[in-house]
């Protein structure tokens, strides 16, 4: 037996529609409907009085409002990929998941190892320049924090049905290698992530870690044969970073702490990233033993 067997039977409901030119397609239409989608929320939003204030928000991130606005419009590229799925590769929305049942139990064991480790993480002392402090009081968060639940649901899990449930499961149907399946959907992911007007000398270095936790997230859906542990993975470390502490005046609106800088401070980003790629080592192998069968 492989630690990939179970891939095998992730990616059958994608067999019969593995060819490149569709795969090519599917992506590209999935491209124009997402920019369609997200024109016309765009008109709605400017239609509001108050427009000019949310779009500060909506840039910045400063206010609950703007982060869960922005985080449940992920809804829309879920819709685009359903479409694209019945239209070209006749394939339903559900069996990018793998099995239901066993998604559940291994989203089940990934939160639960990745919160307590999360948990562990944050109770270890940081260096000053790292410290956070309360970026709001724990009476204002809480009503926050289910609202923000559901809407970091929905975004991580997005992401991940568009880049390990059908993209990987295409590219795998296609190529037998994991260099493949494995690394041209998370490279694309970490592409996606690249913002040098936001980070500057740092982008390539947060657009790289976005690419190895697409490779990490890739190898859990392969083993585990389902998307449970990747969606676990991915939510743990994002109310992480937007519900639990974030960086200073930057998607930190609905974040219980914030840390004493922000995407600008290069050296001390820096910094934080050497202590972020252990961690999501840990985590990674945490994930592994808990979905162990």
């Amino acid at each position: 037996m492989t630690p990939y067997d179970r891939h095998q039977d992730f990616i059958a409901p994608a067999r019969a529609s593995a060819g490149v030119p569709r795969l090519i397609g599917s992506f590209v239409f999935l491209i124009f409907a997402v920019g369609a989608f997200n024109l016309a929320l765009l008109e709605w939003l400017q239609g509001r009085s108050d427009w000019a204030q949310l779009q500060v928000e909506l840039t910045d991130g400063s206010t609950a409002r703007g982060v869960l606005i922005t985080l449940v419009s992920f809804v829309l590229p879920a819709g685009a990929l359903w479409v694209s799925l019945r239209l070209i590769h006749k394939r339903g929305l559900r069996s990018l998941f793998g099995p239901l049942r066993e998604a559940f139990h291994d989203f089940y064991k990934v939160l639960r190892v990745g919160l307590v480790m999360l948990g562990v993480f944050l109770i270890i002392p940081m260096p000053e320049a790292l410290r956070p402090d309360f970026h709001m009081s724990f009476a204002d968060w809480l009503p926050l924090v289910p609202l923000g639940v559901l809407a970091l649901l929905i975004q991580v899990s997005t992401e991940e049905l568009i880049f390990r449930g059908y993209l990987q499961s295409q590219l795998a149907a296609r190529f037998t290698h994991p260099a493949v399946w494995m690394v041209l959907p998370s490279v694309l992911f970490g592409f996606l992530h690249l913002s040098p007007e936001t980070y500057g000398d740092n982008a390539v270095i947060i657009a790289l870690w976005a690419v190895g936790f697409g490779i990490v997230a890739a190898d859990l859906t392969a083993r585990a044969g389902n998307l449970g542990p990747a969606i676990a993975l991915h939510f743990v470390n994002n109310v992480s970073a937007l519900l639990i502490m974030a960086m200073s005046g930057h998607w930190d609106g609905l974040a219980l702490l914030h840390v004493p800088y922000g995407p600008d401070d290069t050296d001390i980003v820096r910094t934080a990233l050497l202590i972020e790629g252990p961690v999501l080592l840990c985590l990674w192998l945490a994930a592994r033993i808990a979905i162990r069968r």
